[in-house]
Order: structure tokens, then sequence, then C-alpha cells
């Protein structure tokens, strides 16, 4: 464990037994991202969920951050009528976020992607968070969660390669635009072939996956063994390289990635993506 993420442990740990006033047998609180990854350096923050049989007063949840050392609460997203909320303040100069949720609440967001199975949701990042997240009560709870979200189902791994792929990028228009003055469009469109790519290939490799707050890109392609060769690595020079020579580099990494998902679902649809990736061959810019 490195110091920094002990440091920031020790300050989840502080954060929830703060919580526990509210009764810690009906509450699960837990620590995910860097701090768990033992890779937290000083622009790491604290990520945290708590989660209750019923969630208490936003008022009282404000109140037991500052009882347990925490500065005022500086943003927020969600609405607790909603059943969940995110909330940020500072506690020794570290940030610290909580995902605030009932019960319900949580299994609601995780049947999205393991019953439902939406494709592209932040839902996915919840998933991703509780596999690796530690508790700080609630261990229980928390393990019966972890063994159900490993159980990644099939069907979600290929309706997540049928949506990415589904949405086939723009190649006509990118042919009139690319030696235009239109850098700001041609790097959207480029980064928004790369996440296409990403969501289709984390789909089948079985790996949760969501455009939201998307980090760590290498991290996350070397849970992926079944990807184009240094995938990660062309990525990166179609984003910051000459904008025609990107272009090429997503739409050959386009056809690789099409070829592996037709092998392992030879009966899906791939029809629209291929002729738009077809069209674009004779107008290469």
């Amino acid at each position: 464990m490195t110091q920094r993420s002990s440091e920031l442990r020790t300050i989840a740990r502080r954060v929830a037994q703060a919580h526990a006033a509210f009764g810690d047998a009906t509450m699960m609180a837990l620590v995910s991202g860097s701090v768990v990854e033992d890779i937290a350096d000083d622009r790491s923050d604290v990520d945290m969920a708590i989660s209750f049989d019923r969630l208490p007063a936003e008022a009282a949840l404000a109140s037991a951050c500052e009882a347990g050392g925490g500065a005022p609460w500086h943003w927020q997203a969600g609405a607790h009528a909603d059943g969940g909320l995110v909330a940020a303040f500072r506690q020794d100069g570290v940030e610290v976020q909580i995902a605030y949720t009932d019960r319900a609440t949580l299994a609601r967001e995780l049947d999205q992607v393991l019953v439902t199975h939406d494709p592209d949701t932040p839902a996915h990042k919840l998933a991703e968070g509780l596999l690796k997240a530690e508790p700080l009560f609630g261990a229980a709870q928390l393990r019966a969660l972890q063994a159900r979200v490993a159980a990644f189902p099939p069907a979600l791994g290929r309706a997540m390669a049928a949506h990415f792929l589904g949405r086939v990028t723009p190649w006509h228009a990118i042919g009139q635009i690319v030696h235009r003055d239109a850098t700001i469009w041609c790097r959207q469109l480029q980064a928004e072939a790369g996440y296409r790519l990403l969501g289709a290939l984390a789909g089948l490799n079985g790996r949760y996956f969501t455009t939201f707050q998307f980090k760590r890109m290498h991290r996350f392609a070397r849970g992926l063994p079944l990807a184009p060769h240094a995938f990660v690595q062309r990525i990166e020079e179609a984003l910051h390289g000459d904008a025609a020579q990107g272009f090429r580099t997503l739409h050959e990494l386009e056809a690789q990635v099409v070829s592996l998902v037709a092998s392992r679902w030879p009966d899906l649809d791939l029809s629209a993506v291929r002729a738009r990736h077809a069209g674009f061959d004779a107008e290469a810019p």
C-alpha cells in the first residue's frame, strides 16, 4: 500500500464512522477508485459510497460530514427525492466525494446493467466501482453485490458491441472537413470514434464501460485481451497526431474491431458499419 493510499483510506474511515450514528447495521459504506487500487497521488480524491435502507435527510447527511471533520459541501449532484445524490467536500485538504443512495435505488441502478442490459449508462461505472471497492461498513452486503456484479452477463456484452458499432462513424463527413478549418470538430469526431471502439471491445471482453468520466485508458486496455495490436497507442497517436492520418488510423482500427466482434457473434448485424466503412475507402482524406 502506498503512503498516499493509506492516508486517504484513513480519511475514508473517519468519514464513514461519522455516519455510523444513523445505524451501522442498516448501512453499507465503501471506498473505491485510486485509493483501493493503490495508485493514489497528491491529485487524488477520496471516492466513497454509502447506502442505507432508508436515505436520511439531506441536512443530516451534510451535518455528518462536518461532524467528521469535513468542510461544508461545496457541490452536489442528483436529487435526494430520487433516492440518491453525490456530494463533495474537503477534509484535511483532500476532496471527498460521496455517492449516497438507498438500497432500492442501488438495486435499480444495477438492474439497469445486469438485467435490462443497458449498454451505455453511467451505471457501468457503479458496477466497476463495486468490483474494486473495499468495505468500511457492511462487508457482507458489499461481498454479495460484488458476487453479483462479477458475473458479467454475456447478453450485456453483445448489447454493448451492437450499440457502439451501431453508432457508425460519419466517415464521409470526415473526408469533407478534415482539411478545412474545423479542428475542434475533427477532434470531437475522432474522440467519439475512439469511445465507440472502446465500448465495443469492452463488450467483447466482458468489461463494464461508460464514456462518463472515462480515465486510465492504458490500465483499462490491459484488461482487454481481445483487441487490435497496440490498440491504445494507436488511439493516442490518432488523437495527438495529424488529423488526416488520425482518421486513417481509426478507420483501420474500426475494421479490426468489427472483425473481432463478428468472430464472436457472427449473427450480429454489422451491415451498417461495414457499409459506412467501405464507403470511406474511396474517399479517404
